[in-house]
């Protein structure tokens, strides 16, 4: 039996895990901070754990590595690799916003393969089924990606982006999640995202629906984004433009880092 078949599986526990995450949500958590400065909170944690058990469970057949934010997990060369983000977007989290999401990629000999990314606040389910076919809430998502931009248009962006980006384009909008941006490229609410700085549990789940409608991941020195090396460095060698390669080819030399970038 191929492991493609089953991803499907996993979806309504991941509607569950959001359901752990609203129990925690608007409840005035402590916020704690990681040696990368990043905000944690219980919530993350408890999200984690209920994925971990459910893929455990669900997948017990099959020879896997799970590599989540919170708990950790390398890379052991595996064939399969579950990779979670439990809370997309702590810091909108902990300041009561709608936009933060629980992200599940499922990578393939480091190759992006499936993915889902829920927001529990909204409702809203991006996935991809067990053919690889991105969806939204279970409406396809073909032809919804952007690929020409209009006055009204926008790039997601980093809070901080002000401080690390001279952007030449009308613009600009954070929703405080990087798959959140992702999916709202996908389904063509904004024309690219620009992420300055990228873990693999920020783009595993998300990097399957976008490229499953077609679009790409470049740095902006304009070498692709391979999920594969990020799987065995952790984190993205720089900055990122993600959106359909069209608009990523004419974005690029309207993005400048600042003489300050680090």
């Amino acid at each position: 039996m191929s492991i493609s078949l089953e991803f499907s599986k996993i979806q309504p526990h991941i509607r569950e895990a959001g359901q752990v995450a609203l129990n925690f949500f608007q409840t005035g958590l402590t916020r704690e901070y990681k040696a990368d400065d990043s905000p944690v909170t219980k919530a993350d944690q408890a999200v984690e754990r209920f994925l971990i058990t459910k893929i455990e469970h669900l997948y017990s057949a099959f020879d896997y590595e799970i590599i989540g934010e919170e708990f950790g997990g390398k890379n052991q060369g595996k064939e399969y690799s579950w990779v979670i983000d439990p809370i997309d977007g702590t810091r909108v989290f902990l300041d009561g916003l709608p936009t933060w999401c629980i992200s599940v990629g499922l990578l393939r000999n480091g190759k992006s393969y499936r993915g889902a990314v829920y927001l529990p606040v909204i409702g809203d389910m991006y996935y991809t089924n067990n053919e690889g076919q991105a969806l939204w809430n279970g409406e396809p998502l073909d032809n919804m990606i952007a690929t020409e931009w209009n006055r009204d248009s926008f790039i997601a962006v980093p809070s901080g982006t002000h401080r690390y980006f001279e952007i030449d384009f009308p613009r600009v909008r954070s929703f405080g999640a990087i798959a959140t941006h992702h999916v709202y490229v996908a389904r063509g609410a904004a024309v690219a995202t620009l992420h300055r700085r990228s873990a693999l549990w920020d783009l595993a789940g998300a990097h399957a629906i976008l490229t499953a409608v077609g679009g790409v991941a470049t740095y902006l020195d304009g070498s692709p984004v391979l999920l594969k090396d990020i799987l065995i460095t952790g984190e993205a060698k720089s900055p990122m433009l993600a959106g359909h390669p069209q608009l990523v080819e004419q974005l690029l030399p309207k993005i400048k880092p600042l003489s300050d970038f680090s």
